[in-house]
């Protein structure tokens, strides 16, 4: 009866803190294996609760008893873990040029300080080619020493790569920490965001696409539309060589109604975006500023890129800036975060693990963060699970489900890749295009 109780309780809490909705309430409380009465109970206890009239709490996982540990396979009390985060003092975290990285680390800084009462340093370093820390990364661990990061916090498809690698090599280059008793905001994200046990989303429809002005462009339904010849002189493509243009080949190959495990097939989506497409790029880029600046004087009227980039233009103040949701569909590659192998500070790396899970980081408060919304755009990328849905601020409700989709949608109109294929092929792919482009 006392462990019901306990779960009953820990429901409520998690119910009020994070704001969840019924359907959210209804799969934690399955879960945690209570009775549909006791849930039932819960979520109208939840329902009379004010979030305004009480903020969130910032609690530790193991304020209510120690919680299992994965990564070091033990029980951790509260004790426990702030010795062992007073022992790290700092983690480093691999991730991207967020214009507000100072603002995120501070704020990091802070929750470690609130809930632990231990002064810790974050080192969030930032690039726009997560490839640096793979090299670092294999450099270290074949040189047989510590990892130079405790979170690498980049696109799906490097996970994907270094799980490869790791195959290849009979090796192993990252760590297995799901579940943790650290992480218990991982239990809120769907389970199509997942790799248990080496990785978890913190993104959930980052995809590259199309972002154009609706004003002058309102004919675009698909990938294959960017070679209408009233384009002419106003598109601008990525350089093929990542991720960036890898997702626009794969929309492409959709788009065309071709297979992109085929490699003939593929050949014949590059020969388009040369021969049909290219009579309307003004220019081929690899620099994310030089794309803004462009889209945004109106230099072009469309830019493939990171979804990220519609919504920023337009709460800067490029209010015709839109995001095209191909008719063919969307491949998500998403950020996922995984712990390299001989991480120095395992604890605090799961720490900001569930922490940039959590309501503060994935809705950041405009004023508690100290940021504008341009900024937030580029922190948010998309509902993680059912019980991030009621946290839409008040700002942006009105637009939100014009640069973000729906869980539905998510579900209907976001593919997975086949990452396998994509690591073993996409060199190849890469270096026919560029030869054809002539590079």
């Amino acid at each position: 009866m006392a462990d019901r109780d306990q779960s009953v309780e820990q429901l409520y809490q998690e119910a009020v803190s994070r704001r969840m909705n019924r359907r959210a309430i209804l799969a934690r409380g399955m879960a945690l294996g209570l009775s549909l009465p006791a849930i039932a109970s819960v979520a109208a206890r939840a329902q009379d609760a004010s979030p305004a009239a009480s903020p969130a709490p910032m609690t530790s996982p193991a304020q209510n008893g120690p919680v299992h540990v994965s990564i070091v396979n033990k029980d951790m009390s509260l004790d426990d873990i702030k010795a062992a985060i007073a022992d790290e003092k700092e983690v480093t975290v691999g991730n991207w040029t967020y214009a507000a990285n100072d603002q995120l680390t501070k704020r990091f800084q802070d929750y470690v300080k609130t809930v632990y009462g231990v002064d810790v340093k974050l080192n969030y370093v930032g690039s726009q080619s997560p490839s640096t820390y793979i090299a670092d990364l294999y450099t270290t661990a074949a040189a047989g020493g510590d990892s130079a990061y405790d979170v690498m916090a980049i696109e799906e498809n490097y996970w994907a790569q270094v799980q490869s690698d790791s195959k290849a090599q009979n090796t192993t280059f990252m760590q297995d920490y799901l579940p943790s008793g650290l992480i218990p905001n991982a239990e809120r994200v769907m389970d199509n965001l997942k790799h248990v046990p080496t990785s978890v989303g913190f993104q959930a429809s980052a995809t590259p696409g199309i972002n154009y002005n609706k004003a002058k462009v309102d004919f675009l339904k698909d990938w294959k539309d960017l070679a209408d010849e009233r384009l002419k002189g106003k598109v601008l493509l990525w350089l093929p060589g990542d991720i960036t243009a890898g997702g626009m080949l794969l929309g492409m190959c959709d788009s065309l109604g071709l297979d992109y495990h085929n490699p003939d097939q593929v050949h014949q989506a590059i020969d388009f975006i040369i021969d049909k497409i290219g009579p309307n790029v003004l220019k081929y880029t690899s620099d994310h500023a030089e794309a803004q600046s462009l889209f945004s004087s109106g230099a072009v009227d469309v830019v493939s890129f990171w979804n990220s980039m519609a919504r920023l233009q337009y709460l800067t103040g490029m209010k015709d800036a839109a995001f095209l949701v191909a008719s063919s569909g969307q491949y998500a590659v998403n950020g996922y975060m995984w712990i390299p192998v001989k991480a120095k500070h395992p604890v605090l790396a799961q720490i900001f693990i569930d922490w940039r899970l959590s309501d503060d980081a994935q809705f950041p408060d405009l004023q508690s963060w100290g940021i504008n919304e341009g900024a937030w755009a580029e922190l948010q990328e998309g509902f993680m699970g059912p019980s991030y849905e009621g946290d839409v601020p008040a700002w942006i409700k009105d637009v939100y489900f014009d640069y973000y989709p729906t869980i539905d949608q998510l579900s209907a109109n976001y593919k997975a890749v086949d990452w396998d294929y994509y690591v073993a092929n996409s060199a190849d792919w890469f270096d026919y295009w560029n030869q054809k482009l002539g590079l």
